[in-house]
């Protein structure tokens, strides 16, 4: 079975655009990018993979109709904040089971003249019909985490001001700008303890890459590229009532199938993009991955150890907390993010000497269980 490696990335900024900026219009911007980045012209491409949750019907038909992409395979890929990895990860089965060279993978969302407030469950869903939405269910993981582990409000609270120093350099990120710790501490309350900017924002934006075989990547007259080394979904299982909000069981098995998948372990990885929906979030799904010490990520955020240029940099791109978050666009931005640090070019948020990144993205809640997807995707220098 063929590798499969990312011969090009490209994104439009994350943030919020005019309604007459279409959700197609974010999305070829973003795939011609890529498609300029790998040095491919349409006719190169071979079939298209398109993530999003509010685009509406036949959304990637759409796209690659605008595009010139038309009559070519098109798959639409709906796994809420994991449709875009998840669109990613069909991509490369197809490319291993030997169906296709070169092929286009396109996240993208168009939120803020279409979601008003927060992203919800499903409206069936019970717990959401009693309250337990997603902010409310990360403030009690936030209250449970901090009397588990002795970890203080600051230190949550370290993880949003980590995260948009790292975006300060990020010429995609919604947000550019630094804060404070302060400011986070004080900021509204959502869902106590987490305030405004615990959480990450209602978000537009489009990423695309082209993937490869090793015959696609030759056909490009390329030798090398970053490689996708494995890509790991599963969904969440039932929970008990004795069971610790902050176990995350279902990160747990998504790390373990990627490790699986890979041969990699935790000890190998050098970055990670972290879907960090909720300050806690990065914290309690760092330690259900395996690659931060259980009731350490708190402390480990507040010592710098996250950090660029710490023992393990999480959101050099600034993450979902300050990159921004349009749903169908974050899994496919995370791996643009480790392409550019693998091939040396992010600039002043580069991570030095990276080998191995790692993208872990979750979407959705489904009452009675932990979750609704899980992706974790490992790519190689």
């Amino acid at each position: 079975m063929s590798e499969t490696y990312i011969a090009g990335a490209g994104m439009v900024r994350f943030g919020k655009y005019p309604v007459d900026v279409t959700f197609e219009k974010l999305a070829v911007c973003a795939a011609r990018e890529a498609m300029s980045d790998a040095g491919v012209s349409t006719k190169d491409i071979e079939s298209v993979y398109v993530g999003h949750v509010f685009g509406g019907p036949v959304a990637g038909q759409r796209v690659a109709a605008q595009m010139g992409l038309g009559g070519l395979p098109v798959s639409n890929h709906e796994n809420y904040c994991a449709s875009g990895a998840t669109a990613i990860r069909e991509a490369w089965i197809a490319i291993k089971a030997g169906l296709y060279d070169i092929v286009l993978v396109i996240g993208a969302e168009k939120m803020t003249d279409r979601v008003s407030g927060g992203v919800m469950p499903d409206p069936t869903d019970l717990d959401a019909i009693n309250g337990l939405v997603m902010a409310a269910n990360h403030g009690m993981s936030a209250r449970r985490y901090m009397s588990d582990h002795g970890a203080t409000r600051e230190q949550i609270a370290a993880v949003a001001v980590k995260n948009h120093a790292h975006s300060v350099h990020n010429p995609f990120a919604q947000y550019q700008r630094p804060i404070s710790l302060q400011e986070v501490v004080d900021a509204r309350t959502i869902a106590d303890p987490l305030g405004l900017l615990d959480c990450s924002p209602i978000s537009d934006g489009a990423a695309a890459v082209v993937l490869c075989s090793a015959a696609g990547l030759a056909k490009l007259g390329r030798s090398s590229a970053p490689r996708i080394a494995g890509c790991a979904l599963v969904s969440g299982k039932i929970v008990t009532a004795d069971t610790n909000l902050n176990d995350e069981d279902v990160s747990r098995r998504a790390g373990e199938q990627a490790w699986d998948i890979t041969g990699y372990g935790p000890e190998d990885i050098d970055l990670v993009e972290m879907h960090d929906c909720f300050t806690i979030a990065e914290i309690v799904r760092l330690e259900g991955l395996g690659v931060v010490p259980v009731g350490e990520g708190g402390r480990w955020t507040e010592n710098g150890n996250t950090s660029i240029g710490g023992k393990l940099p999480v959101n050099a791109s600034g993450g979902l907390l300050s990159r921004g978050h349009p749903v169908g666009a974050t899994g496919v931005a995370q791996i643009c993010e480790l392409t550019w640090q693998l091939t040396d070019r992010a600039g002043q948020r580069q991570v030095d000497n990276a080998n191995i990144g790692l993208a872990y993205c979750k979407g959705g809640t489904v009452s009675g269980t932990d979750g609704g997807s899980v992706t974790v995707l490992l790519v190689t220098r």
